[in-house]
């Protein structure tokens, strides 16, 4: 099958899944745009915090290293190719004018996939003996990976190969904490392998030369978007690992302590500084086209904090004042 068949039959299903969004007078198109945000990073955070800081530890430094191992890898692969977003590829393709914000960067492969998989994945392999919780994670899995299509922003391609990537990432970060856990000394490497990689990623992302393609005298897409979001999202990855490791030698708090009204308090305080810190991207990102590198070293500061506060530096205040 050449390239041009390949990328046919893919149009052709998102153009019928145009037409049936068009024919059902966009009934299903809330739905789906609600389902898509299991795979974007809010709701991936919220449930790694509920994890983290109220259920165990483990399971939710499982998820948290799966999501951004994942990132990592799924960085590296859209950058790579550097393949377009659908409606960039073939103009008959209308994607939801609410889905477009949140696919930035390049199409392939897909993000949000990536995230449910590590999420909702590492969710259901963490409570595989409970089929309710089993099946229902799966479930959001696949409905994230039919949502982007249904939306328009990702190609069948997109997906499938998100959804086999970060299914490999699952299954090393799985036998990487093993093999932690079994020598108290070896989260130094770990430590060392995941911030070199992250650092090459950067590098990779913001030297690599992209391609720069024109339709009638315009630039099809710019590529500046990619070399922005690296910034912050290393910065979460900085943040989160160093706070696992702090956590882990000097802290020691244990998720299971306290009555379950306490544990919701517990999250609610502590999501409401997440989403306080969330807030303060949009200065940043307004600052990009003035100040360019105070708003990267911005947004790389406010996601180390989040990434440090959600695996160290609340941990801490939970265990020092009892909450």
């Amino acid at each position: 099958m050449n390239c041009g068949a390949w990328l046919g039959w893919q149009i052709d299903y998102l153009l019928y899944l145009q037409n049936l969004r068009d024919v059902t007078h966009h009934v299903f198109d809330n739905f789906f745009l609600i389902i898509t945000m299991f795979g974007e990073v809010m709701i991936p955070v919220v449930v790694i915090c509920t994890l983290y800081w109220t259920i165990n530890k483990k399971i939710g430094q499982f998820v948290l290293w799966s999501y951004f191992m994942g990132f990592v890898v799924n960085q590296i692969a859209k950058t790579t190719a550097c393949i377009y977003r659908p409606w960039i590829l073939d103009c008959r393709v209308h994607p939801l004018a609410q889905a477009i914000p949140a696919a930035t960067g390049y199409s392939f492969p897909s993000g949000h996939t990536a995230g449910a998989v590590a999420t909702w994945g590492g969710c259901a392999v963490s409570f595989w003996d409970n089929k309710l919780i089993r099946y229902i994670c799966i479930a959001i899995v696949l409905c994230v990976m039919f949502s982007r299509n249904y939306v328009g922003v990702h190609t069948p391609q997109d997906v499938i190969v998100s959804f086999v990537l970060s299914c490999f990432v699952l299954f090393g970060v799985y036998k990487i904490i093993k093999w932690t856990e079994q020598d108290e000394k070896r989260d130094k490497y770990v430590i060392f392998g995941v911030f070199a990689a992250t650092i090459l990623t950067v590098l990779y992302t913001v030297f690599r030369h992209y391609p720069v393609d024109y339709l009638f005298g315009k630039v099809l897409y710019y590529p500046t978007q990619v070399k922005y979001e690296i910034f912050a999202r290393s910065g979460f990855v900085f943040g989160a690992l160093a706070g696992w490791f702090i956590e882990k030698r000097h802290i020691d708090f244990n998720p299971e302590n306290g009555a379950f009204f306490k544990k919701v308090v517990r999250l609610l305080l502590g999501l409401t500084v997440i989403f306080g810190l969330n807030t303060i991207s949009g200065i940043f990102k307004g600052m990009i086209s003035t100040n360019l590198s105070v708003a990267l070293s911005g947004m790389f500061v406010q996601h180390l904090l989040i990434g440090l506060f959600i695996t160290c530096i609340y941990p801490f205040i939970v265990k020092k004042y009892n909450l």
